[in-house]
């Protein structure tokens, strides 16, 4: 099966995916129901069916999380069963152990709680629901590194279980690379997995080589995604320590070098996605 692009995105591909933490990336100017749209572009039913859940949970969640501030008064037990009540098909009720292990104290006031709280509590409205493939957006802006690896340790239970975990960022994308094993690309042209390592992981600087020497420089110098090469200059993206790539540079004299150090974000646009 294809989707309108032309990539296989049948229920293969789906199961190339299972039990991975995915960094979801599209165009910052999209929303994630245009990017999942642009993904699930499939003629496939299995595929479809889960999109359709997808999507369908997402908006639910999006309308509770806003309605909390009109229930404001009410304690988050007890906003947690109204949602119970109308998403009976598909939440998981035993949510109890999750609560404990975010520290969300259920008898606390919608109106009392934090930033950080509130936003762990829409984690919770989507994460208690029985999905197949589960999309959290900017899951971490407001929450410390123990808090973020407390509601990671609930994500790896889902994937243990074979689930599909997309997270998505605008605005903690250095956080991300940290968390997972591989990157989904989804644009307009172009729908591709890769790991985070291809793509480059912690360190990486588009580089700029000229002179005859570089091609033996080339043979050195590990993790590079070539970009542009002519008879006597190289352009390339490195992924990799800073010093260890100086130290192979000093080798060889060049007529020109220039490094500069790149976001995961510069390097997936410099890539032309």
């Amino acid at each position: 099966m294809y989707n309108k692009i032309g990539d296989d995105m049948s229920s293969k591909l789906l199961k190339a995916y299972e039990g991975k933490l995915i960094f979801l990336y599209g165009d910052p100017n999209k929303s994630i129901e245009e990017i999942l749209e642009i993904l699930f572009q499939s003629s496939s039913d299995n595929w479809s069916k889960d999109y359709v859940k997808l999507v369908h949970a997402l908006k639910e969640v999006k309308h509770w999380y806003q309605r909390m501030e009109k229930l404001n008064f009410l304690t988050l037990s007890t906003f947690l069963k109204f949602y119970q009540l109308f998403q009976k098909d598909m939440y998981e009720k035993n949510d109890k152990h999750v609560l404990e292990h975010l520290k969300l104290n259920p008898n606390k006031k919608l109106k009392d709680m934090s930033e950080a709280e509130k936003e762990r509590i829409y984690f919770v409205l989507l994460y208690q629901l029985n999905l197949n493939i589960y999309v959290f957006a900017e899951p971490f802006l407001h929450q410390s590194d123990s808090e973020a690896h407390r509601m990671l340790q609930l994500i790896y239970e889902r994937i243990k279980k074979h689930q599909i975990v997309f997270l998505t960022s605008n605005y903690q994308i250095g956080r991300m690379e940290q968390m997972v094993t591989d990157v989904l690309i989804v644009s307009d042209k172009k729908i591709k997995f890769d790991s985070v390592s291809k793509i480059c992981h912690y360190n990486y600087s588009l580089v700029h080589l000229k002179g005859k020497n570089y091609k033996k420089l080339k043979l050195s110098i590990k993790n590079i995604i070539l970009k542009e090469q002519t008879d006597d200059e190289i352009v390339f993206l490195y992924c990799g320590k800073f010093h260890e790539l100086f130290q192979v540079l000093q080798t060889v004299e060049l007529e020109d070098v220039s490094i500069r150090k790149q976001t995961l974000e510069e390097v997936l646009r410099a890539k032309n996605i």
